[in-house]
């Protein structure tokens, strides 16, 4: 399937990010209520088959990537090219080891990169050049985390209201952290389908209606528009190797192979029956660089009392070239 991106620009203040299991879900109610059970569950079946209608990433901010969690560099090896000149500002100063090293904790701090450093190293990935590709980039264009530059927070105060009495429960006191976004702030989402107008319309509607903690007040909406200046190229490099843009697990993770962080995600679903929790599920996060991915399929059962609750967790990656500098 041909790679695709779209455009996101927030319309209201979002309770969390969206990512990638996230949206699967979001899409595959969409289906169920405008096609029917039947219709999603064909969509699922698909999944499990290994022959996905869609598949996605979290979404980004414009024009940046997730920084790929890559093998660690020698602390010897470090400080001799630190001292050999190695890491470099933009008009070519080399850094001391002192500066290189308050360099390099902001450099493994960062949760994305620009996408033009990724175009550039894709295709012979290592620590070090990555590094020094960081250490060249200046304040404003890169050396800061795109979503911490597009995005502010604020806390909003919230009560839980005791069903029986109709008031306030007693001890019920809860916050929820919203992100607002700057005006124009344009956020990216890539996909791989070969219907790319389809998803554009199903993606509208869910951008209508929300997502996450208080959609019914408004929150999480955005408008989405398919970006035809992309150019898949630019990104399918030939490679053997991966990089994860989306969350990613399996039923059975022993052939997974790479460098990578988890989590443990905790989630509920609503209407499903007395408890609304499901299952803690451990979760590869995106910018996890993988030689080999886990067997498929990438759809989670077992994860509530009710049977008919799936988790969607179809990896997108963007192939690469791991290096064997170090």
């Amino acid at each position: 399937m041909k790679l695709h991106r779209f455009s996101l620009r927030p319309l209201a203040p979002w309770a969390g990010p969206l990512r990638s299991d996230t949206l699967y879900g979001l899409l595959l109610w969409r289906i169920a209520e405008r096609q029917g059970d039947d219709a999603c569950r064909s969509v699922i079946a698909a999944f499990e088959r290994g022959e996905p209608p869609f598949v996605l990433s979290s979404v980004l901010p414009e024009d940046r990537i997730f920084a790929p969690q890559l093998p660690p560099m020698p602390r010897e090896r470090f400080r001799q090219w630190a001292e050999d000149g190695r890491f470099a500002t933009r008009n070519g100063t080399p850094l001391g080891l002192g500066e290189a090293l308050q360099a390099f904790k902001r450099f493994r701090k960062l949760a994305t990169l620009p996408l033009s450093v990724w175009r550039q190293q894709a295709e012979n990935l290592s620590a070090p050049r990555l590094f020094a590709a960081f250490c060249a980039l200046d304040q404003a264009e890169g050396q800061t985390d795109g979503q911490a530059v597009t995005a502010g927070e604020s806390v909003e105060p919230h009560v839980s209201i005791d069903r029986r009495s109709g008031g306030a429960l007693e001890g019920g006191l809860y916050f929820n952290r919203l992100h607002w976004f700057a005006e124009g702030t344009c956020l990216h989402l890539y996909a791989r389908t070969d219907a790319p107008d389809t998803l554009l319309a199903m993606l509208r509607e869910v951008g209508e209606l929300g997502f996450g903690k208080d959609a019914a007040l408004g929150r999480g909406r955005f408008a989405v528009e398919r970006d035809t200046a992309f150019r898949a190229e630019t990104l399918e490099n030939a490679g053997p190797d991966s990089l994860l843009l989306s969350v990613c697990a399996a039923g059975d993770m022993s052939a997974l192979d790479g460098w990578y962080a988890t989590e443990t995600k905790r989630g509920k679903a609503w209407g499903a029956g007395r408890s609304p929790f499901k299952n803690p599920l451990l979760l590869v996060r995106e910018g996890g660089l993988l030689r080999r991915l886990p067997e498929g399929p990438f759809v989670l059962r077992h994860i509530h009392p009710n049977a008919g609750i799936v988790q969607i967790t179809q990896p997108l990656c963007l192939p690469c070239r791991l290096s064997e500098e170090v």
